[in-house]
């Protein structure tokens, strides 16, 4: 499920407020297992886009993409709220990833926030967008594996 959020310009800061994309998971797997799940950022390899994740310093993670390497940093972790934000840094552009980990019955849904980056055109972020509901179908077949 994708849901493109447009807004109307911000004068805050002299910015323009940007195009954001929201993408959804829903899951069987109750809410503290999937906080657990991406709270260890190894487990983002499931998704299939990211490769030989490893641990760094200060926090970052380090890991190889189709298209390069990229790195990996959470930002605000809120175990209670469910809130698992993020850095992801690659090519020089920094994606910042809201995350909201929310119960959904005996389930959860899983919600990531993606806002375009300064340095992207709207349809170059679509199109680093693309592969991203097959990383989404990745995470949820791990997560299911143990239920």
């Amino acid at each position: 499920m994708m849901m493109n959020i447009m807004s109307s310009p911000s004068t805050r800061e002299n910015k323009i407020t940007r195009k954001a994309v929201v993408k959804v998971m829903i899951t069987e797997s109750d809410v503290t297992k999937v906080f657990d799940f991406f709270e260890n950022v190894k487990n983002m390899e499931t998704g299939g886009a990211l490769k030989f994740v490893r641990k760094e310093e200060n926090g970052w993670w380090t890991c190889d993409r189709p298209v390069g390497k990229a790195k990996i940093k959470i930002t605000h972790n809120n175990r209670e709220l469910g809130v698992l934000d993020h850095v992801f840094v690659a090519n020089g552009i920094e994606w910042k990833v809201h995350v909201r980990i929310v119960p959904n019955h005996n389930g959860s849904t899983t919600i990531w926030i993606l806002t375009r980056p300064d340095e992207l055109s709207e349809e170059e972020f679509e199109a680093q967008l693309k592969g991203f509901d097959s990383e989404i179908a990745g995470w949820k077949s791990a997560l299911s594996v143990s239920i």
